[in-house]
């Protein structure tokens, strides 16, 4: 029978890439979310919505 530790050894690269994966892409919603809002407030692409429009990025 085979223990955590055996298991993380013989799969560490496995698991490393999986959690640099999430890692990344929870990073990558976050930068999003912050040029998103940049977007939102700046005056370079401020512009006059249409009137089926909500929001200039989402």
């Amino acid at each position: 029978m085979m223990t955590i530790t055996q298991i993380v050894h013989d799969h560490w690269v496995h698991i490393l890439m999986s959690m640099g994966f999430v890692l990344g892409c929870h990073l990558d919603r976050k930068n999003e979310e912050k040029l998103t809002a940049f977007w939102n407030k700046s005056l370079l692409f401020k512009r006059e919505l249409r009137p089926s429009e909500e929001v200039t990025w989402k």
